[in-house]
């Protein structure tokens, strides 16, 4: 009796539950539904296969957001990252496969006096930028702020899908200016920063530095001997200003530069010989790809249309 009921109501499309299970009033499962990961089917929380921790090995494809900034900015996600590893986005012409081992980062950073010297960017297009889909799954990030900046250094390494491990200090020969509720600054902040298995590849590097200020801005020569001795290649320079004073083929990419890769949604003045070759690779291999797609179309076309006139023959 009781496995006839069991199967009257399986036929009726209710679920049946396990001998022993009570079912709650109102709680029947939807065909083909599985158990929800916690914060939802896309979570991206310690654990999941997303972009947040790059460590896991994500399985969907890289893709770029093409949100707004605004849009960016309110959305529940990280803006302008991708869902999965950089090894599997095609997207980004001078991308090299795998992705940027290590990542230097000195943002424009809005209301920090330097309108009257470049160009700024806004927070939100700063987060929006797809750092996580330049850099390799396992990699390292070296992030530049001011003092006064210093909480919101984090949120944006945050969103770039990477974690803060330690402050390298730049310790100045000069003071600069304080205010009223700030002490007189002669050190700014370059943030070490890690994703996956990523260790040092020196230990040791103290949590600062000595160097001379030069222009407005402009960041000490002795960052890449640091960056090149604890961090591996190959490397890549966001917002720079001129090619590295350095042995290593960094890539660059700026409106101060001969860009060597572009990013989607966020063009530049200038780009490199290096990125027109990359460009026209990108082009190439996504001929290839599309070709033999419509010469099977084509066939398949031509197929139904031979059917088509077999079928009228036979009818007559």
């Amino acid at each position: 009796m009781q496995q006839t009921k069991q199967t009257r109501q399986a036929c009726a499309g209710g679920a049946v539950p396990r001998h022993g299970a009570v079912a709650k009033p109102g709680a029947a499962l939807k065909p083909g539904a599985g158990v929800p990961r916690p914060g939802g089917a896309m979570s991206d929380g310690p654990g999941s296969s997303g972009r947040r921790d790059s460590g896991s090995a994500g399985s969907g494809a890289a893709v770029l957001s093409q949100d707004s900034p605004s849009q960016a900015a309110g959305s529940g996600r990280k803006a302008g990252l991708p869902t999965g590893g950089a090894s599997s986005s095609p997207t980004i012409p001078g991308l090299p496969p795998g992705g940027f081992a290590t990542i230097l980062v000195d943002p424009p950073w809005p209301a920090q006096s330097g309108e009257n010297h470049y160009r700024t960017m806004s927070l939100a297009r700063i987060k929006a930028l797809p750092v996580g889909a330049l850099a390799a799954r396992d990699a390292h990030l070296w992030l530049w702020t001011t003092n006064a900046l210093l909480p919101t250094a984090y949120e944006v390494a945050e969103a770039w899908g990477f974690t803060v491990r330690s402050p390298l200090t730049w310790v100045k020969f000069r003071l600069g200016l304080g205010g009223r509720y700030q002490l007189r600054n002669a050190t700014e902040q370059l943030l070490f920063c890690t994703r996956g298995k990523a260790p040092l590849g020196s230990r040791s590097q103290p949590t600062w530095f000595n160097a001379p200020v030069t222009e407005h801005s402009r960041k000490p020569a002795e960052q890449f001997a640091i960056i090149e001795r604890v961090s591996p290649g190959p490397y890549l320079e966001l917002f720079a200003r001129r090619r590295p004073e350095s042995n290593q083929p960094w890539a660059v990419w700026g409106d101060q530069v001969d860009s060597d890769i572009r990013i989607p949604g966020f063009a530049v003045p200038r780009y490199s010989e290096r990125a027109r070759e990359a460009d026209a690779e990108t082009r190439t291999t996504a001929t290839e790809r599309t070709e033999p797609m419509q010469t099977a179309v084509a066939g398949a076309s031509r197929g139904d249309d031979r059917d088509d006139s077999s079928s009228k023959e036979a009818l007559r």
